[in-house]
This record gives structure tokens, C-alpha cells and sequence, in this order.
């Protein structure tokens, strides 16, 4: 049951999380600088590592993710595109990819 619950807030707040670390400076310059397919945990545990918009779901929901940098994926975004990859920490079903350009918000 609990699983159950697990995976349904990491669904729900998946949208939210993509959004916000893909727009996140700090986000955006440790994903651009690491190696591809490099995997960086967004977790609960370390609030203090996310978009302060993000702590409350994090911390009331224990939510974790891990997002990398990644060549391609199922989706379709600019050539020019840097592709980050969402996933819910132990729902391998739970992705979600963002398109980013190395000068958007800076």
C-alpha cells in the first residue's frame, strides 16, 4: 500500500520537479558540466540541494529523483537541445525529459 502512495505523489509532483530544476541555476550548471548519463539524486534528504520551491513536497511527501543528462529519448526537442532525464527513484515507469539551451535562463 504505502508503495502505492509512493508512486502516486511521484507522479503527481513529476511535472513540478522537471519544471523546476530545469530552470534551476545550480541545477542547470552541475547537469550541463556532468558527464552524460551521470545520475544526480534530488531527495528529500537534502532539501538544502533543491529550488526552495520544491521543499515542501519533498519533505512531506519523501520524494526522490534522479535526473541526469542524457543524449536522446523518446520525446522530440531542438537539435540544439540538452536533454535532462526525470525519474522517480524507484519507479523506473515515472520519466519525464526537458529540453534546455545552454543560455536559457541564465
Amino acid at each position: 500500500m504505502q508503495f502505492a502512495i509512493a508512486e502516486k505523489f511521484h507522479e503527481k509532483y513529476l511535472e513540478t520537479v522537471t519544471m523546476e530544476i530545469s530552470q534551476d541555476a545550480l541545477w542547470r550548471e552541475r547537469l550541463f558540466k556532468g558527464q552524460y548519463y551521470e545520475p544526480f539524486l534530488a531527495t528529500y534528504k537534502e532539501l538544502e540541494e533543491l529550488p526552495c520551491q520544491l521543499w515542501t513536497v519533498f519533505s512531506q511527501y519523501g520524494l526522490e529523483f534522479l535526473v541526469s543528462k542524457v543524449q536522446s529519448c523518446p520525446e522530440t526537442f531542438d537539435k540544439e537541445s540538452i536533454i535532462f532525464k526525470f525519474q522517480a527513484k524507484g519507479f523506473s515507469n515515472l520519466v519525464r525529459y526537458s529540453g534546455n539551451h545552454r543560455n536559457d535562463f541564465a
